[in-house]
């Protein structure tokens, strides 16, 4: 069974979407212990508690517990690898977030992972690579999530 690394944009989204499926979703899967992250995702999603005490407590109830993938000099230089490789493809194509680049080579490294987003960023450089991936938009789309 595998893993879900979970970017950002599900962790904010299912903060945004309270009441709704994403966060039972969330919530179900960090239950059954299917999430995975990496320091990328939590250094994007640990920026948002206003406090120490806020942040401690968020890493205290969820964040530690987490199956951590390891950000490597490798995944580094795979990340390198996939900008240059999908600027190659059409003019622009590579223009993404760097960190985005980071976070689908700590996927495409990991046995067992699918990159789980709800950033169509991700769905470029994934089915670029070839990187097993769980796009969220058309399942937030199909339940009134915009």
């Amino acid at each position: 069974m595998p893993f879900y690394l979970t970017d950002s944009s599900i962790w904010i989204g299912a903060q945004r979407s309270a009441g709704t499926y994403l966060p039972r979703l969330l919530a179900d899967r960090v239950a059954r212990n299917k999430i995975a992250t990496c320091i990328p995702i939590a250094l994007e999603v640990l920026t948002g508690p206003p406090s120490g005490a806020e942040l401690d407590r968020d890493w205290d109830a969820v964040w530690r517990h987490l199956h951590w993938l390891p950000t490597s000099e490798a995944t580094s230089r795979r990340a390198l690898d996939l900008l240059r490789g999908l600027a190659h493809t059409t003019a622009g194509a590579h223009r993404r977030r760097p960190i985005d680049y980071l976070i689908a080579a700590c996927a495409e490294a990991a046995d067992d992972v699918i990159l789980w987003h709800w950033d169509s960023d991700f769905t470029t450089i994934c089915e670029f690579a070839g990187i097993a991936h769980e796009p969220e938009q058309a399942r937030a789309k199909a339940n009134g999530l915009s």
